[in-house]
Parts: structure tokens; sequence; C-alpha cells
């Protein structure tokens, strides 16, 4: 049976502590401060005065993570906030709190997963999970060289096109003189175009 009652408190509820210390000293209880360094045995009790103002005190809500771990806490609500962690014990703060109920409800400490079963599902999903057959990457880089590849061969042979249209142009007048005709009517039609400019 629980003897032994730690109260922790937000800055500012020293006067609803004292009440609480009070009331549980009364049903025999013995009361201490909490202290977080404190050494204590499985049946102590944690009783954790919560408020809006407690949840943005880093420490409290690290003991009281950690008395949840262990089954001790026991949370008590100043105003309308919910409790530090789930499934806390907790309670309003009202003139007739059923504290021995209270206290002497069996906690369940919060369940911890043991890295290898935390280990064994994780593979058990990678497992469930389809793997595709080629990786965008693969295919990806395959596209790329492919048209690499094709674009080097089309540029060699314009170029090469190219030099040969150059060579027949300098050499064969039969060549040069239909280039020369088109090249004629181009600029003409250029030319006219550009005289109807304002």
């Amino acid at each position: 049976m629980t003897k032994r009652i730690f109260i922790a408190h937000p800055r500012g509820a020293e006067t609803q502590a004292r009440g609480v210390a009070a009331q549980l000293r009364l049903l025999g209880y013995e009361v201490c401060d909490y202290e977080p360094r404190g050494r204590r045995v499985g049946t102590d009790k944690i009783v954790m005065l919560w408020s809006r103002a407690a949840r943005g005190t880093p420490a409290l809500r690290a003991a009281a993570r950690t008395a949840r771990a262990t089954g001790a806490l026991v949370c008590v609500r100043l105003d309308g906030a919910p409790p530090p962690v789930e499934s806390a014990h907790s309670a309003r703060l009202t003139k007739d709190v059923a504290w021995r109920r209270l206290l002497s409800s069996k906690a369940r400490p919060a369940l911890l997963v043991s890295s290898p079963a935390r280990a064994r599902i994780y593979t058990a999903r990678a497992k469930r999970v389809a793997r595709p057959a080629h990786t965008v990457g693969t295919d990806m880089r395959l596209y790329s060289d492919s048209s690499s590849r094709a674009f080097a061969i089309v540029l060699t042979l314009c170029l090469l096109g190219a030099g040969a249209l150059g060579f027949a142009y300098q050499h064969y007048p039969q060549v040069a003189a239909p280039i020369d005709s088109a090249a004629s009517a181009a600029y003409a039609q250029a030319s006219q175009i550009a005289a109807l400019a304002p």
C-alpha cells in the first residue's frame, strides 16, 4: 500500500500544494516535496499538480513521463488542462477528492518496446513493400545514354552533309546554280518585305 507521497507542482501553485499535503497527512500518508534525483521505492506515488502553466515547464513534463513509465504518476488538475501524459490517473482538484481511491488505483506502466521487437516490426514492414524490378535512376540513365548517342550521330551526319554540300557548291556549277537562284529569290522576297515596313 502507498505510504509515501511526493508532490510536484508548477511555480505559483504553492498554496494548492500545501493544501493537498495537509489533506494527505490527515489521511496518514507521509508527504515529501518532489525532487528529480530523490530516492523512491516501488510503492511511492508522485502527485503532480497540473495546470496550463505547467505545460510550459520542461522539468515537470519530464518528471511526468518518468513517473508514468514506472506507474507512479497521479495527476491532479488545477484547471481544465489535459493530463501531461496519456492514460495517466487524473482528477480535478476539488474539496471532495477521493484520495485513497485515486492513490490505490494501480497504474499500468507505459509499454516499452524493446529494440529487437522494434527491429522485427520494421523488417516485416520492409518485406511487405514491393520493390520495382528496376530503379528509376537506372532507367533514366539508360534513356539518357541512348538519346545522347542518337544526338551525336545526327549531328555528325548534318556536319558531313554540310561539308559535302559546300565542296559540291565550289566545284560543280550544276549544284551551285539552284542554290544561287534560291538565295537570290529569298533575297528579293526579303527586300520586298523590308520595303513594306514603315
